[in-house]
């Protein structure tokens, strides 16, 4: 597949494979050729700058990359290549020679309207979720964004990825709905699987990142109810992503990913109703992040743990009070299907 890829006189990123298959797949191979060596350290910002693409399908390439075992997490910022024991990381600068890029004609940029509309197409889908099940129209939505449908089909792709969509046995894109019992559900595999993820992250987290969330959290409680939704959801990435994600289990780390579809409701919530209500999450929050700066690991996990259960009945009674608001505005591209 890489030689399929490199071929020509520049690296083409706008054809069917995937962005980040096609990147996985040169990375893959300048590994096994040892264009890459055993301890080089690999982060996104220069990986992208090569690729002249944006950092997502590096990340997403990165991230499989681990799960195939060609990459390790190690103590610092970003990946290594794998090799022997007591093999040390080596930031050596990355060059095109390296991933078997031309080294004399300029790779061709990504088109950075998939990463333009992204966020956009997500908030949308996300604020039909609990007002019934849609269908999504592909070509309703290139035609919306002005995009072809593999642009579509890799967003699609990647939101299911997180459970957000899925398929139907006509092979139709379906969302939602997301009822009272799916969130339950959703919150009993959390409260199992985020600790276990805390636990094993946390005691790898550099100090001064934890203190920089804590201080975040300390400056919202101190801002009161005038938070915005995106400051919030910034929070919430900080206890449920940011403090899980230096765990070495990669399957872990997919299965907490694929389990916290119900953290949506809150972000459609306080799009409704503002942060005020979340000033009790957020002290639960300062809590376990005042654990971690302590090195009281296991009773981090504690809190995240309590806090989950608290949040699960929170989050219930969420979604109950959003059925009551009117449905809003929907794009023409999602069509609403009988229960």
């Amino acid at each position: 597949m890489a030689d399929s890829i490199a071929t020509g006189s520049s690296f083409e990123l706008d054809q069917a494979t995937p962005r980040y298959a096609a990147i996985e797949s040169l990375m893959a191979s300048a590994i096994e050729n040892g264009r890459l060596p055993a301890g080089t350290v690999l982060t996104e910002e220069p990986i992208a700058r090569l690729f002249g693409t944006s950092r997502t399908p590096v990340r997403t390439a990165l991230g499989d990359l681990l799960e195939r075992g060609l990459l390790a997490r190690f103590d610092g910022r970003g990946f290594v290549v794998r090799g022997t024991e007591g093999t040390a990381p080596a930031r050596t600068p990355l060059t095109r020679e390296m991933f078997g890029l031309p080294e004399d004609e300029p790779i061709h940029p990504m088109p950075v309207t998939s990463e333009r509309i992204a966020r956009d197409f997500e908030t949308k889908l996300i604020h039909a979720l609990p007002f019934g099940q849609f269908r999504v129209n592909e070509q309703g939505v290139a035609d919306h964004y002005d995009v072809s449908r593999t642009v579509v089909r890799e967003l699609l792709s990647r939101l299911q990825d997180r459970g957000l969509v899925q398929k139907n046995r006509q092979s139709h894109w379906i969302i939602g709905p997301l009822t009272a019992r799916e969130v339950a559900h959703y919150f009993a595999v959390r409260g199992k699987l985020e600790p276990l993820a805390l636990a094993e992250s946390a005691p790898l987290l550099p100090p001064r990142e934890v203190k920089a969330m804590w201080q975040r959290h300390e400056a919202a409680l101190a801002q009161g109810p005038n938070l915005e939704a995106d400051a919030l959801e910034e929070l919430e990435t900080d206890i449920h992503i940011r403090l899980l994600a230096r765990s070495r289990n990669p399957h872990l780390l997919r299965m907490v990913h694929q389990s916290q579809l119900a953290l949506v409701v809150n972000r459609v919530f306080a799009s409704f109703v503002g942060a005020q209500p979340f000033q009790v999450a957020l002290r639960e929050h300062a809590i376990i992040l005042e654990f971690i700066m302590r090195g009281a690991y296991p009773m981090a996990a504690q809190a995240l743990e309590e806090h989950l259960r608290l949040s699960a009945d929170r989050t219930r009674q969420r979604l109950m009070a959003i059925s009551v608001f009117p449905q809003p505005d929907l794009p023409s591209y999602l069509k609403w299907r009988e229960p």
